[in-house]
């Protein structure tokens, strides 16, 4: 049987409780955090930081709010991408990062653009237009992270 895909993802949330998601180049419309495949000998959190500023620009070096104590995965669709192939699916390590800036201090160019654009949105609304193969990942974050958004001490 084909491996997992070792992956790491970023949620970055605001004093409002809002989340950094993006929406993406394909397919339009649908949602998605900064996320990203795992360099050889790459621990995740530092995989997890490199993909947050290669999606979006933004540079957090403060410690994680938060994290899920447990890798998560969701199983790639049948012809999804050539390059992902080789992979059964993607195992998910996820870290929640709290920052209060503005949209106008991230780019999309700083690796190959995956974003058409990067917004602060309601959780759960993320969590309704993400891609339905990863839907079951995103209730995890959402059931998750809700407790860490509302628990962080500004």
């Amino acid at each position: 049987m084909k491996p997992y895909r070792k992956n790491a993802g970023a949620v970055v949330f605001n004093r409002a409780g809002l989340v950094l998601v993006g929406e993406r180049l394909r397919p339009a419309g649908c949602l998605q955090f900064p996320q990203g495949g795992l360099n050889p000998e790459e621990d995740p959190l530092t995989g997890a930081r490199r993909e947050l500023f290669e999606e979006t620009g933004l540079r957090l070096d403060d410690p994680p709010a938060g994290e899920i104590a447990d890798w998560l995965r969701y199983e790639f669709p049948p012809g999804l991408s050539y390059k992902l192939d080789k992979f059964r699916g993607q195992e998910q390590k996820w870290f929640f990062f709290a920052w209060n800036g503005a949209l106008t201090e991230l780019s999309l160019d700083h690796d190959t653009q995956e974003f058409s654009r990067i917004v602060w949105a309601d959780f759960r609304g993320v969590v309704e237009h993400v891609v339905p193969f990863k839907r079951g990942v995103y209730e995890e974050l959402y059931r998750h992270g809700t407790r860490i958004i509302e628990n962080h001490s500004w």
